[in-house]
């Protein structure tokens, strides 16, 4: 992660490693803390031996726009999705399909916490990201992910979408006023996880635009 973050341009003000562990690169911000100090200072149970405070630019709304726009890439945005996890794991599915953008918007957890950052093994870092309302998406027309009811997926025309919505796997999407696509699933399964379903997506998406 911590190479993903440095590939990416950003700024470290500190990097605390475990003594005995070493740093994939050199660094003058570098500080070394015993395994009591650094198991204290860490959340979680099993760390990797290195931590890191970084300065992160995120983006505006209107950025990430540009920038879904300039790639001919719809916008993909987080509508109330809860787990950081999910989170997580969507924006590395995204940087892996050559999505350029992802907004958040609110209720969802922070792509920037840390247990989101870990479950984009550092992808986020590679995607414009943006907190928004619905009022800074203004115009984009889009597609909602919903588990039953909309238009099968390879039916539906979401590579020329404004956006792309996926909602919280227990509320749904928090607008009614979408056109929706669905995944089809077997008989008697009633839904995919939401970064599940967000992958099938994406990568239709990177498989249409000849990516």
């Amino acid at each position: 992660m911590l190479s993903e973050a440095r590939a990416a341009g950003l700024e470290f003000e500190l990097i605390a490693a475990r003594d005995g562990d070493k740093l994939p690169f050199h660094s003058e911000s570098r500080v070394t803390l015993t395994a009591g100090a650094f198991r204290a200072a860490t959340q979680t149970v099993t760390p990797q031996g290195v931590i890191a405070i970084a300065l992160v630019h995120e983006a505006s709304p209107s950025e990430a726009v540009q920038a879904a726009r300039h790639a001919g890439w719809p916008l993909i945005v987080l509508d109330r999705v809860q787990d950081p996890g999910n989170v997580g794991a969507i924006c590395r599915t995204a940087a892996g399909a050559g999505a350029p953008a992802v907004v958040v918007l609110e209720v969802t957890a922070d792509p920037y916490g840390a247990k989101a950052v870990r479950a984009s093994a550092g992808n986020v870092f590679r995607l414009k990201v943006a907190h928004a309302g619905w009022s800074d998406l203004a115009g984009l027309d889009g597609y909602g992910a919903t588990a039953a009811g909309g238009a099968p997926l390879a039916e539906a025309p979401i590579e020329s979408a404004g956006m792309i919505v996926l909602g919280s796997e227990t509320h749904g999407l928090s607008r009614k006023d979408l056109k929706l696509v669905t995944v089809p699933l077997a008989e008697g399964v009633e839904s995919l996880n939401v970064a599940a379903a967000a992958a099938l997506i994406l990568f239709e998406i990177r498989r249409r635009l000849g990516a």
